[in-house]
């Protein structure tokens, strides 16, 4: 009897992980594993800045229409800015608790009403690797919106 329900649990299981790694009308559903596939060091020629360096995985993403989730952190509310992190903001990148591939920079198609910090959302949006950040985000959601 065990043994069948292990396998009952199992298929559905399978079931449930494959039907949420489908595409979502044409978006591709981006993970933050993915997200972590990024290297980063030091850029020789501006120190203090770092270099992101792609996975090929990653790169097929780019300029592609994505679903990611993720915490939001409010950036500037007068200007629509925020950043979308894979943590809550006690543990993110702003603290110096984890790297620059777990923030995401969201520029909305439309203006948003004011976000809480460490709202969580569904957002989709074009990803943009950001091969030159300059102290700026590695990667942005342009033309993002809500989803779901």
């Amino acid at each position: 009897m065990t043994t069948r329900l292990q396998r009952l649990f199992f298929h559905k299981l399978l079931v449930a992980l494959v039907t949420v790694a489908q595409p979502v009308y044409g978006q591709k559903i981006l993970t933050w594993f993915t997200l972590g596939t990024t290297l980063s060091g030091e850029d020789p020629s501006k120190p203090g800045f770092y270099q992101p360096v792609f996975s090929p995985e990653l790169e097929k993403y780019n300029g592609e229409e994505v679903i990611l989730t993720g915490y939001v952190i409010p950036i500037d509310f007068s200007s629509n800015t925020y950043a979308l992190s894979k943590t809550p903001f006690a543990n993110c990148f702003f603290c110096g608790k984890a790297g620059i591939e777990t923030v995401v920079g969201l520029r909305f198609k439309n203006p948003q009403s004011k976000f809480l910090v460490d709202q969580f959302i569904i957002v989709k949006g074009r990803l943009r690797l950001n091969k030159q950040p300059n102290g700026d985000f590695i990667y942005y959601l342009d033309n993002a919106e809500l989803h779901g």
